[in-house]
């Protein structure tokens, strides 16, 4: 990595967790108390290069101008249908309406606060979740940063959890809820490693403290906020935008790793490109 001065940013008077402190810190920035502080580090980032081409753009890099990967499709259907309503989720509290723009700018933050949490592209994160607006979210913001999310939905054994875990070789995990939660990262807390858990549903006060013991936790919003933070200060500084190295996401990249029930033994996976 190339190295700069390090440079203070004021930023929007937002306050996070402590446990959102430390990781930010990894990922070379740090929020506190409307204060954003940057190592200055130059990083590479990898985009979805229409849904993202605004940071693509800036950094000497062709932008596409129409849909390449999975994600971009979000940009090229918030562009179409705008204010239309896009998908309803009523079975979770609280109950979700959003459009087609909503939904993009859902996503852009997803996947900008998990670079910020410092998620980097070909990194493999779990999503243990079942159908929602938010696991649709998680799925294509995970894509989006160049990372690759493996899926399993909840009703899975904590062990058959395990197993996709470890054999994908995934770093950190999002979850349905805290009972989920509670049952996975007290299972795999002596036998993995774990970066840190994005909880989709549900509050952090539910979650058993033995079992998240000494584990960055972040909630839905909480995740949200840093990256729609992030992206204020990328999209309103030209030199914040320059510290990083963008490419496009390629065509032919791994986007998730879907594992079979493992009936007749340990789940197998089976990996699909993002623009499949």
């Amino acid at each position: 990595m190339l190295s700069a001065s390090t440079e203070l940013w004021h930023g929007h008077g937002t306050s996070f967790s402590n446990g959102g402190i430390k990781a930010a810190e990894k990922s070379g920035k740090l929020y506190f108390s409307g204060y954003v502080s940057h190592t200055a580090e130059i990083q590479a980032r990898r985009c979805s290069p229409f849904l993202e081409s605004e940071l693509l753009s800036g950094n000497d890099v062709m932008p596409s101008a129409e849909w390449k990967a999975v994600p971009d499709i979000w940009r090229s259907s918030a562009e179409k249908y705008g204010d239309r309503v896009a998908l309803v989720d009523l079975y979770h509290d609280p109950p979700t309406k959003m459009t087609y723009k909503e939904l993009e700018q859902e996503i852009l933050d997803f996947s900008e606060g998990l670079r910020v949490i410092g998620v980097k592209p070909d990194e493999k994160l779990a999503l243990f979740a079942d159908n929602s607006c938010r696991w649709l979210v998680a799925d294509q913001g995970m894509m989006a940063t160049g990372a690759i999310n493996v899926v399993r939905g909840s009703r899975s054994s904590v062990e058959e959890l395990w197993q996709i875990y470890n054999h994908s070789e995934s770093v950190a995990f999002a979850v349905d809820n805290p009972e989920l939660c509670n049952r996975i990262a007290e299972s795999f807390l002596s036998r993995a490693v774990i970066r840190f858990i994005i909880l989709l549903w549900g509050e952090k006060s539910c979650l058993s403290s033995e079992a998240v013991k000494g584990l960055s936790v972040y909630n839905y919003k909480e995740v949200l906020d840093l990256g729609r933070e992030s992206r204020m200060v990328l999209v309103d500084s030209q030199d914040a935008r320059q510290r990083y190295m963008c490419e496009a996401i390629n065509s032919d990249d791994v986007a998730t790793l879907v594992y079979t029930s493992g009936t007749t033994g340990n789940p197998k996976g089976k990996g699909s490109g993002v623009k499949e």
